[in-house]
């Protein structure tokens, strides 16, 4: 069971969005605003009405309340969505709908997304005709951070939003089917560089972040590896790679002056040539011509990343073709996880 809560700034489309859910995907529509009325328990009374549904999926709509976002991330089956939008086109929307100033809409505008009131009176008036209370609501931006994913709705056509979620979604284009797994559990491939990414965040370069992991054929991590300066020596981000702190020098260009480690070679001392036998090793960014080498060397069979170096992304293709490894390019949108950080 999935249910998908759908977060986002005035006017930006969460009910068509969640209308698209339940018409192409048989999704249940629940408005988070009817629960509103019991104060402290409405995450709770939200969520066990959604309960009551199994199996089908259930779309909540408008959550504006952090405390509440907080309260559902606890379940598992909850993903929460970001909606967003141009202001432009979020006003023509509902102009003579809501507001007709595009200033008192501005006004509203910041005021939900970022608690700022710089017209009391008028927003006031404006929250009680939304039959809204100030004292529910949570500065919207603080319930969008915390999202999996953000969906950036600038149309006004039906068809190409909807392509737009199944896109962020996954959906296979031709049984157009929404597979709950692929969005709460994240295949083999998803999850290891999920972790090469949370690697790299260690490296000490100051050119480059990258990480690695290498995981056998029964999918256990038998090497991790991140990039910068050998053990015992000054980290680079502290000065210890002079030729990575001369910053008139090209990427690619006098590598031999560089002392950091890349991440696939910590990964691969780490690990020894027996360990790596028909192994898969995933890295943050296809890997230089040194290391596709030593890769090869060590008896890995498969490579996957998610960024290019352009220098020698071909020259590594190449390599490993010859050397019969499996060379893969996950895209990393399809990484929910990774989206919001890159």
């Amino acid at each position: 069971m999935l249910i998908i809560g759908l977060i986002g700034s005035l006017s930006s489309g969460k009910h068509l969005i969640a209308d698209i859910l339940h018409k192409q995907y048989d999704f249940v529509i629940l408005e988070y605003k009817d629960f509103k009325k019991k104060k402290d328990h409405a995450a709770e009374e939200c969520l066990s009405k959604a309960k009551e549904t199994w199996p089908k999926n259930v779309v909540i709509v408008g959550i504006n309340s952090l405390k509440a976002m907080i309260e559902m991330h606890d379940n598992p089956q909850f993903f929460p969505i970001a909606i967003e939008g141009p202001l432009i086109i979020r006003f023509q929307r509902q102009k003579h709908v809501i507001i007709n100033s595009l200033e008192k809409f501005v006004q509203l505008d910041d005021y939900l997304m970022f608690g700022i009131n710089s017209n009391e009176q008028c927003i006031d008036k404006i929250l009680e005709n939304l039959q809204l209370d100030s004292k529910d609501i949570s500065p919207l931006h603080k319930c969008m951070d915390i999202c999996h994913l953000r969906l950036i709705n600038d149309t006004n056509n039906r068809m190409n939003l909807e392509k737009k979620l199944a896109d962020l979604l996954s959906i296979d284009s031709k049984d157009q089917q929404l597979t709950t797994t692929k969005l709460l559990c994240p295949s083999w491939d998803q999850y290891f560089l999920m972790l090469a990414w949370i690697t790299a965040s260690h490296g000490n370069c100051v050119r480059h972040r990258v990480g690695c992991i290498i995981a056998d054929t029964d999918l256990r991590i038998i090497a991790t590896g991140y990039n910068g300066t050998p053990g015992n020596i000054k980290a680079c981000d502290q000065g210890g790679c002079k030729r990575c702190w001369n910053m008139s020098i090209e990427h690619g260009e006098r590598l031999d002056e560089c002392i950091c480690i890349h991440a696939e070679e910590s990964a691969l001392f780490e690990a020894g040539r027996r360990l790596c036998q028909n192994a898969t090793l995933y890295v943050t960014h296809n890997p230089c011509r040194q290391c596709s080498k030593k890769i090869t060397q060590n008896g890995i069979k498969r490579v996957v990343y998610t960024k290019e170096y352009p220098s020698s992304l071909e020259d590594v293709r190449q390599l490993f073709e010859q050397a019969n490894i499996e060379f893969d390019k996950q895209n990393i949108e399809s990484i929910p996880l990774l989206r919001l950080s890159q």
